[in-house]
This record gives C-alpha cells, sequence and structure tokens, in this order.
C-alpha cells in the first residue's frame, strides 16, 4: 500500500480591498473566498488547490490563504480575477506568498504567530462514571 504524502504548503499574503472592508469578518470572508474558489475551480479543483484562509488581520486588511504548492500560480490567478464578494465589488490584491506563515508575518510586520491552543480530544473510554 502506498503512504499518502503530506500536502506541500504555500502561503500567499493579500489585501482586501473593496466597499464592504468595515462589515467583513474572517468569518464571513472564508465563506466569500470560499465560494468565488468554488466558481472558478468548481468542486474537484478545489480538492486539488486546498485553499484555507488560514488569518484574517480587520485593522489592516490583510489577510493569508494556505494553498497547496503545485497550486501556487492558479490560486494566485483565481485571486487576480475576484472582482465581488458577497455581491460588492471587492478586490483581493496578493502581496507575497511564502512556504512559512512567520516568514510573511515578518516580511509585512504582522507582529508575531499566535498559535491556537491545541484540541483536547476526550475519550470516553477514559471517563469514569
Amino acid at each position: 500500500m502506498v503512504k499518502a504524502a503530506a500536502m506541500k504548503k504555500r502561503y500567499i499574503a493579500f489585501e482586501f480591498k473593496g466597499q464592504n472592508h468595515g462589515s467583513m469578518d474572517s468569518e464571513s470572508l472564508k465563506r466569500a473566498i470560499y465560494a468565488e474558489g468554488l466558481r472558478f475551480f468548481g468542486e474537484y479543483g478545489m480538492s486539488f488547490a486546498a485553499i484555507k484562509l488560514v488569518e484574517y488581520f480587520p485593522e489592516k486588511k490583510i489577510g493569508l490563504i494556505r494553498c497547496e504548492r503545485s497550486k501556487l500560480d492558479e490560486v494566485l490567478g483565481f485571486l487576480a480575477l475576484i472582482d465581488s464578494l458577497n455581491g460588492k465589488q471587492a478586490r483581493l490584491v496578493a502581496l507575497s506568498s511564502s512556504g512559512t506563515i512567520k516568514s510573511i508575518h515578518d516580511r509585512l510586520d504582522l507582529g508575531p504567530v499566535i498559535r491556537p491552543e491545541p484540541r483536547v480530544r476526550s475519550n470516553p473510554a477514559t471517563h469514569s462514571k
């Protein structure tokens, strides 16, 4: 049996420019990017591109998207072709790409990388009744 290889990731920093930047939070931006990605790539292509909004800083209007390394050019083209999100004019302008989040944080002066707390998985077999 062939072992599945880990995904090789690239991170793309982008600037959000649009009319609704004040009302655009991280969750609504994530949904809008995913919806546009489905329109552009289709479900099959989205599974290979593996696009995910990793971080969004609303005060700076800068976000980070993770994608599969081999699909970087297609994702950059996809970002350049976005002209509206949620029915309002918006642009996502690519600023930089890198293999690590830390290097983008350093390059764009976004502050230190804050890692989320690890999820604690509860095992029902270990709980006593």
